[in-house]
């Protein structure tokens, strides 16, 4: 097995934190002072983040807060995006049935690439044409599918 480098590991980080923005997270500092709130932003390298909608443990509202990345022991996600790419491949070969090199995901992206042309990702479907409006029409398929699988 290969190691990643540094900056692979960091650049893996940011990805993760990437797919938390608009999602609502738990951080813990160091002090054991806990917020919970939605990621609305965070800054790198010091991973300073500003939270919006923001509860404590004491039940405080705050509309927005910025906390320093120093300060910052955990983040805990509180909730899974709904759109994965590698899933979502898989869902697009069958409904499609296209060639499996057709279709590649794009980890750092958190999307899918249809034909060098067409790009599917948690927002939505990138390109134009008949073959855009038939990948928006599995897009939403699929998140509706997700969408029932949450709420049971």
């Amino acid at each position: 097995m290969v190691g990643l480098s540094a900056v692979d590991a960091s650049r893996r980080l940011i990805n993760e934190l990437v797919t938390l923005l608009d999602r609502r997270i738990r951080v813990v500092l160091v002090s054991g002072k806990l917020y919970e709130g939605v990621l609305a932003g965070f800054d790198h390298p010091s991973l300073n983040i500003l939270l919006r909608n923001v509860t404590d443990e004491s039940g405080g509202r705050y509309s927005k807060i910025i906390v320093k990345g120093e300060r910052i022991s955990e983040i805990i996600a509180m909730e899974e995006p709904l759109f994965n790419p590698e899933e979502f491949k898989e869902f697009l070969l069958k409904e499609l049935k296209l060639q499996e090199h057709a279709v590649r995901v794009i980890p750092e992206a958190r999307a899918v690439e249809v034909l060098g042309r067409y790009r599917v990702s948690e927002e939505g479907v990138s390109g134009s044409g008949a073959m855009a409006e038939t990948l928006y029409g599995i897009y939403k398929k699929y998140m509706e599918i997700k969408k029932k699988g949450i709420q049971g």
